[in-house]
């Protein structure tokens, strides 16, 4: 229902207007009590050591939760197996040198999800990328000598020079100006890469081929170029957060490199606040590490593209000099000396919390509120209280703090109810500026979860439409007032269904529910006004396409056309429907002629037992039903293939979701049968082109676990043939197949 009724919103997509919030935070754009912070224990092996770690640098947890660690000061990988608890060196990697696979003054360590291990080897101005599985050598970046200009950024391939050492007969390595020094390096899911370029301020971004693409300076109108940047994390929106050596904040660059705003240090440590390690968690929360205060901070958005601190861990040890996340949502992060440490998450809530928002604003001079309404969780052993309080000058946080509870109204109190929903009416004071504060209470097991306010204005009573002398006197004028609001809120609800009732006959506004959510909503029941079954299972979006082409469907019903544009508003793929009868290559007098089409029929074409013709054992079938000589038609009589592409992600869930379509689109006398098309042409499986068969690009390597060697892969260098065919004595040299003469 459309909430025409003049009100204030707060929630996740409209913003909280948070003035205040004292161990109160919010939680994926939900109000509740900050978490108590978690526990800080040591990573230590099975023998009660830490590894022998000297200078751990560098973090990281890969897709099988497993932890690594880059020791800088003896260039070497650790990895901590959960499961043995031991801490394993691997091998091939470092130590101290210049030459691939050896690091000098390494910082960075990244694990991306197709499993590929980035050192940032600051030392040698390089990135290198090993595989996890093998330990393979996979690419080398670097070193890369940056020319930068005020429209653009452009690199190349450079070398070290070697000279002599001032004393003695050391040599060393002598690096072009604007050489890279990479220190940090970032991986998204996607397997784009950004690194850190502490010595030019930039940002470098590879694309999941290893080649760069662009480079960000951060730098706008306002807002001068990166300085020394060190750490980097991404979030899932393609957000960059990059820390800079000695500053107190910060800066966040959007996918493509644009400045949109910083995190600021924490009220609590302004002016004591110096960030050295970054990572977001798997609810997209920021986590910092300062080196000042020597403690972890946790921050969450807003709602309105800013970043609060919303929870600090004071535990020993809490100090990061590099951080990730594992996947159950704990953070570990290396110290830079010789440990690594867990951070459990949360577990108990403090006794209460605050929330205050800053000036509501009516714009009306002696304004009368009508009415808060609330909607959340409040579960047993919490409890929600609704303060307000009006004037008609706004007030800064610190005149908010310092009003007494007094002047505080309404204080109506929410415990555990079956409601969500739940609503009170606004006793304070007329007023232009109004506050609301919300006091969230726990038992400290559980928190109270509240997901959306409204606060109404202004006031409209039924009191208005009785006689004066119902509002002569003061004290029994607000009580009438105040009850007869009561009748007017219900009144209101159904004056508004009433009139918003058109927009639950719309296919793309009717309200419903979440797929899963168990419950029919009204746009399954909307569905069966018209006689279609729509699956509470099934995404929102595909539900109210399906109904929004509810007459094409059943214009076409029954026929190949209408059960292709069936699947095809489910899927949003092409289908390809084969009626099998065309797969009958029968001779017909006077209608066939000899070759590829046509096939000398025997006496049974679907091998029935026949004694003295087709007895043989293992020759024949048994058939029960039908005259055998109409077998030439009913073998294939009646029968479809379905065949869908495969799209990605697609699973079982909606292979049962299309083969539930096909049984209602279908005509009820005929047998469906349903093939996912995967992008390969298999012999003897998957052959039909045009049909179930893509033909593409010859296939080249083995993925583990998504390639069978033999049957749809093919050993060999992904990079052989990168630049069309060449001609190679001894590996690629047929003339006119696979190499051609210039």
């Amino acid at each position: 229902m459309i909430d025409r009724a003049p009100h204030f919103l707060l929630d996740s997509e409209a913003g909280w207007r948070a003035g205040t919030l004292d161990k109160a935070a919010l939680f994926d754009g939900d109000l509740g009590l900050q978490p108590l912070p978690g526990a800080t224990r040591p990573i230590v092996d099975s023998t009660g050591s830490f590894g022998g770690l000297q200078n751990a640098t560098g973090v990281a947890v890969d897709c099988e939760d497993r932890v690594y660690v880059l020791d800088s000061s003896t260039c070497v990988v650790k990895r901590f197996d959960r499961c043995t608890c031991e801490f394993a060196t691997l091998p091939c990697i470092g130590p101290r040198g210049n030459s691939p696979r050896q690091l000098q003054s390494p910082n960075g360590l990244a694990v991306s999800r197709s499993g590929n291990l980035y050192i940032a080897d600051t030392g040698n101005r390089r990135i290198q990328i090993f595989s996890i599985n093998g330990l393979a050598l996979r690419q080398i970046w670097g070193p890369l000598q940056v020319t930068q200009t005020e429209a653009s950024v452009h690199v190349r391939r450079t070398h070290p020079e070697t000279v002599l050492a001032q004393s003695g007969c050391d040599v060393a390595l002598e690096y072009p100006d604007r050489t890279w020094l990479p220190w940090d390096v970032a991986v998204t899911n996607h397997n784009w890469a950004y690194v850190s370029d502490f010595a030019n301020g930039l940002i470098h971004v590879f694309d999941p081929k290893g080649r760069w693409i662009t480079a960000y300076s951060g730098q706008t109108a306002t807002q001068p170029q990166l300085v020394k940047p060190t750490r980097l994390a991404v979030d899932q929106n393609g957000h960059i957060y990059v820390i800079q050596e000695g500053l107190g904040f910060v800066v966040v660059l959007d996918a493509v490199g644009k400045f949109v705003g910083t995190v600021e240090q924490p009220s609590e440590v302004t002016g004591k606040f110096c960030p050295t390690a970054i990572a977001i968690d798997n609810s997209g929360n920021l986590c910092l590490s300062d080196c000042l205060t020597r403690k972890v901070y946790f921050y969450q958005s807003d709602g309105a593209g800013g970043w609060c601190s919303y929870r600090c861990c004071a535990s020993a040890n809490s100090f990061a000099q590099s951080m990730s996340f594992d996947l159950t949502g704990n953070a570990i992060f290396a110290d830079g000396a010789c440990r690594v440490c867990e951070l459990s998450p949360e577990s108990t809530y403090p006794s209460s919390g605050t929330y205050c928002s800053g000036p509501l604003d009516s714009k009306t001079y002696q304004c009368v509120w009508h009415r808060v309404w609330v909607r959340g969780d409040v579960p047993a052993g919490t409890a929600v209280k609704v303060d307000t309080f009006t004037s008609e000058a706004p007030k800064g946080a610190d005149e908010i703090a310092a009003i007494p509870a007094s002047r505080w109204s309404t204080g109506q109190l929410h415990t555990s109810t079956t409601s969500k929903d739940w609503d009170c009416l606004i006793q304070s004071p007329a007023g232009r500026y109004l506050y609301l504060r919300l006091t969230l209470t726990s038992d400290g097991s559980i928190s109270p979860r509240i997901r959306k306010v409204k606060v109404y204005y202004p006031r409209s009573s039924s009191i208005q439409y009785l006689p004066a002398v119902y509002r002569a006197d003061e004290l029994s004028g607000d009580f009438l007032d105040r009850f007869l609001s009561i009748f007017d809120t219900l009144r209101g609800r159904t004056s508004g269904t009433i009139t918003d009732i058109a927009h639950y006959f719309d296919a793309e506004a009717t309200p419903a529910n979440k797929p899963g959510a168990g419950a029919d909503d009204f746009l399954a029941w909307l569905g069966t006004w018209l006689g279609m079954t729509l699956k509470n299972g099934w995404p929102v979006e595909k539900r109210r396409r399906l109904l929004l082409n509810a007459h094409r469907l059943y214009a076409l019903r029954g026929t190949p056309e209408g059960l292709r544009l069936h699947i095809r508003l489910y899927a949003g793929v092409e289908p390809r429907i084969l009626e099998m009868f065309r797969l009958r290559r029968w001779l017909s007098v006077d209608e066939s002629t000899l070759g590829n089409n046509s096939t000398v029929s025997g006496e049974s074409p679907l091998s029935r037992l026949q004694l003295g013709s087709n007895s043989t054992i293992g020759g024949f079938q048994l058939i029960d039903y039908g005259d055998p000589k109409l077998d030439l038609f009913n073998k294939y009589a009646y029968q479809f293939l379905v065949v869908v592409p495969r799209w990605p992600g697609a699973g079982m869930a909606d292979q049962q979701s299309l083969e539930q379509i096909i049984e209602i689109a279908k005509p009820a006398h005929t047998l469906a049968t349903f093939q996912w098309a995967e992008p390969k042409l298999r012999v003897g499986l998957q052959a039909l082109v045009g049909v179930d068969t893509v033909i593409g690009r010859y296939p080249v390597g083995v993925i583990e676990g998504q390639g069978k060697l033999g049957y749809d892969t093919v050993l060999g260098n992904p990079q052989s043939d990168a630049h069309g065919r060449g001609m190679r004595v001894g590996r690629n040299s047929t003339i006119g197949c696979s190499s051609v003469l210039t």
